[in-house]
């Protein structure tokens, strides 16, 4: 089973390069362009690894924030 990997950015380039790389390896990928998202993603299957952008433009929370709440979870 491929591992899952969640790649989080507010820029849909950078989460289509990335996501594509990876899936590319063999990866299973999910992508999300904002905290909410992300959040909800998480909630419905915790992915082996989260790429976080720390920024995230126009998104209620930062990478950061998000990244507490996904620890928090």
């Amino acid at each position: 089973m491929a591992l899952d990997i969640l790649v989080v950015d507010d820029e849909r380039d950078i989460r289509e390069l990335v996501s594509g790389v990876l899936t590319d390896e063999g990866y299973e990928c999910r992508v999300a362009g904002d905290s909410g998202t992300a959040l909800r993603m998480v909630d419905e299957r915790r992915p082996s690894l989260v790429l976080l952008d720390v920024w995230l433009h126009g998104s209620p929370m930062d990478g950061l924030e998000v990244f507490a709440a996904i620890k928090a979870r």
